[in-house]
């Protein structure tokens, strides 16, 4: 019984199939954008360690290598 309740609430095959549906208390258009806000800052994130990683390494002194050598 609760596969069957939990199998409509959950799946769609589109973002017309949950329009009315509210998850958490939000629709599922703010939860789009609340995910792309995340994905945008992690990848601000992740080019932020690489860059300062990348200065360490210029500022020691030492060549940079490929990880094969």
């Amino acid at each position: 019984m609760t596969f069957k309740l939990s199998y409509h609430y959950l799946i769609f095959t589109s973002n017309n199939d949950v329009q009315d549906l509210l998850i958490f208390g939000h629709n599922i258009d703010t939860w789009l954008i609340y995910v792309l806000i995340f994905f945008g800052l992690t990848s601000i994130g992740f080019v932020f360690v690489w860059f300062l990683g990348f200065l360490g390494e210029r500022k020691s002194g030492k060549s940079i290598k490929q990880p094969w050598e």
